[in-house]
């Protein structure tokens, strides 16, 4: 079974609250117990995401 986690935060790209923390780790320990996961979150305009690659999966309006 393959997990996919769609949130409007995830730690560290975009936190304001416990539901960031959780989406953060969740993924990581799925993916240590053999679990394939992924993370789709909004693309904000903040210093961390503009400093990492991503792949984009679909450009909206």
């Amino acid at each position: 079974m393959k997990v996919l986690h769609v949130s409007a935060e995830c730690y560290p790209a975009a936190k304001a609250g416990g539901l960031g923390d959780v989406v953060g780790a969740l993924p990581r320990y799925l993916a240590a117990a053999g679990v394939p996961t992924g993370v789709i979150i909004p693309k904000y305009r903040l210093k961390w995401i503009n400093e990492h690659q991503f792949h984009t999966v679909y450009k909206g309006a």
